[in-house]
């Protein structure tokens, strides 16, 4: 991004940062700076406390760290048209589920003005047979993934991600080390859905039943 843009950012934007100089307790999102608002001085240590602020047409712009716990995890944009994004990309940015949950759950007609830019998402686990994608789950909504590095992640189905009636755009994504534990895709999986993919690498994932990279229905 240009100088110009940065400094839009930095007037518009709402930010996030579990590793603030005004935070009583760095890398832990359950004790928060007592004045956290979301400004750049005072940035909000969960991503969802960010979404829960932001309105249609909201950049939330998410600065360098490893963010856990509940409020960095199963993260919903309740269908707000909103940019989330890493401030300096996926290799310093990363959303560690630690196995209890998803990164990422699109189930409120998100659509491609909803978008996802620049994360690691690791670790992502759901064992629910009727849902799907340990990384990213996307049902009846159509989000742009952009930027993202998606890895080690489970799921019954679509390790990294599960699309169901859902057509999200994913583009220059790496989506490697994923498993499907009980059906088919362990990279991607969609059921009546046509999501658009470019300039991806799919690669490493493995899968019980076949369709190890990409399983569309």
């Amino acid at each position: 991004m240009t100088q110009q843009d940065w400094a839009t950012l930095f007037e518009s934007g709402i930010y996030v940062d579990d590793n603030a100089p005004g935070d009583p307790a760095p890398g832990n999102p359950d004790i928060s700076d007592p004045c956290e608002n979301g400004t750049w001085e005072h940035p909000f240590d969960a991503i969802k406390e960010a979404i829960g602020t932001a309105v249609d047409g909201n950049t939330i712009i998410v600065k360098d760290g490893t963010y856990t716990g509940t409020g960095n995890r199963n993260i919903n944009f309740h269908g707000k048209a909103i940019t989330l994004r890493s401030r300096n990309g996926p290799a310093n940015c990363i959303i560690d589920c630690q196995q209890l949950g998803t990164g990422f759950e699109f189930s409120s007609e998100e659509w491609t003005d909803s978008v996802v830019d620049g994360f690691t998402i690791i670790n992502g686990y759901d064992e629910d047979q009727g849902k799907g994608g340990g990384g990213i789950h996307c049902a009846w909504s159509s989000p742009t993934i952009i930027n993202c590095i998606i890895t080690a992640n489970k799921a019954w189905r679509g390790g990294a991600i599960f699309c169901n009636s859902a057509n999200p755009t994913i583009t220059n994504c790496t989506i490697t080390d994923n498993e499907s534990l009980y059906d088919e895709g362990g990279g991607i999986c969609c059921w009546y859905g046509s999501p658009t993919i470019t300039n991806c690498t799919i690669s490493r994932n493995t899968s019980p039943y076949g369709a190890a990279g990409l399983s569309c229905y």
